[in-house]
This record gives structure tokens, sequence and C-alpha cells, in this order.
């Protein structure tokens, strides 16, 4: 699934928003927002603990 995803410096590091689903996530870097970004959206797309959702299967789009 494609999420669109922006990406702004702030204080002390960057901010990853997904406006579609509700998310914000912080980084020292843009890429290190942008990762954790597909690993909150990865965690919740997990119906339960015990399955998993492949790497490839969560794709952002900056904007």
């Amino acid at each position: 699934m494609k999420y669109a995803v922006s990406v702004e410096q702030g204080e002390g590091g960057y901010v990853a928003s997904c406006e579609e689903l509700g998310l914000s996530t912080t980084g020292l870097s843009s890429a290190n927002a942008l990762d954790a970004m597909r690993d909150e959206i990865r965690y919740r797309l997990e119906l339960c603990p015990c399955s998993s959702v492949s790497d490839d299967y969560v794709q952002l789009v900056e904007q």
C-alpha cells in the first residue's frame, strides 16, 4: 500500500507526517523519520503480534 507522507525539518530533527492515517514520527534525519513512519504503519497494520507485514508492503510517497 502507498501512503502520502510529508517531511519537515523541526527543532532538533525531522518530522514525518501521514495525514491519511493521522500519524507523525520524528528522527534525527529525514531518512530516520521516514523509517520510523514505515515501522509505525507496519505495526498498526498487523492484525495481531503473531502476524507480520512484509517490508515492501508499505511504500511511502513524499509530498
